[in-house]
């Protein structure tokens, strides 16, 4: 049971029925990068219960510009590591599961379970991104997305939404595309932006390179430059989804 000290705000404003609820509640989140993180804060600190949280990868420098776990003193750790003692410092009884794993279709299997109120994806690479979607609705599991967060600056352009109402998101269009031909159309609440992405006067590469990104992720799948991104869209992106997770879960 949560401490309701620790999150007496909390009920204040959402009731002790909601922290009650939030307190037994399993959330998985997929991607540790720049908007899971962000989505992991939130949710620990309005007291989930149970966080399973999903990553491979380790922090480079080129995280440092927004990524919550990205500091100099953290280069080369792992991601999954350095949240499981983040949110055990932010709350001591949730219980915390690490998996540091890349997520495909085999993994899956063993990554989601019947026993999640809501999966939180925050993955950037297409290929994992659809395969987990897809699990997710087969399991009959909420699922909360980010479409692309990358090459935007505005604020005011952040939406949320079903996937079959999403526009301009090249990412959001592709990912409907490759849902449609595996039978999944609705369900999936997303938080997108209506803005489309920019590109500095240098860069090469093309908007659409995001619908098209496998993941930038060696050894798993084709490595494209990643787009330009800013601290504060990102982490807009995590703590709106970890909002649509605990509206789910509190009702």
């Amino acid at each position: 049971m949560p401490d309701m000290n620790q999150f007496d705000r909390t009920a204040r404003l959402m009731g002790t029925q909601a922290v009650t609820k939030l307190g037994h509640a399993r959330v998985a989140v997929f991607g540790l990068g720049a908007v899971g993180s962000f989505a992991v804060e939130a949710l620990a600190r309005a007291g989930v219960g149970y966080l399973r949280l999903v990553d491979f990868d380790r922090v480079d420098m080129s995280n440092i510009n927004r990524q919550l776990y990205a500091l100099h003193s953290t280069l080369g750790e792992k991601k999954a590591e350095i949240a499981r003692a983040r949110v055990q410092d932010i709350y001591p009884a949730c219980d915390v599961d690490i998996c540091d794993t890349f997520v495909n279709a085999d993994s899956l299997d063993t990554l989601l379970s019947p026993d999640l109120d809501v999966v939180v994806d925050a993955i950037d690479g297409l290929n994992s991104k659809v395969n987990l979607l897809v699990a997710a609705r087969q399991m009959d599991l909420c699922v909360v997305s980010s479409m692309g967060a990358g090459g935007r600056k505005e604020v005011s352009q952040i939406r949320t939404g079903d996937i079959s109402d999403t526009q301009v998101c090249p990412l959001a269009r592709v990912v409907r595309r490759r849902l449609h031909r595996r039978g999944v159309f609705t369900g999936i609440r997303c938080v997108y932006s209506l803005e489309p992405p920019v590109l500095s006067p240098d860069a090469k590469i093309l908007p659409e390179q995001e619908a098209q990104d496998p993941g930038n992720s060696p050894g798993h799948g084709r490595q494209r430059p990643p787009m330009g991104t800013i601290p504060w869209i990102p982490g807009i992106f995590g703590l709106t989804l970890a909002a649509e997770a605990v509206q789910i879960i509190t009702g």
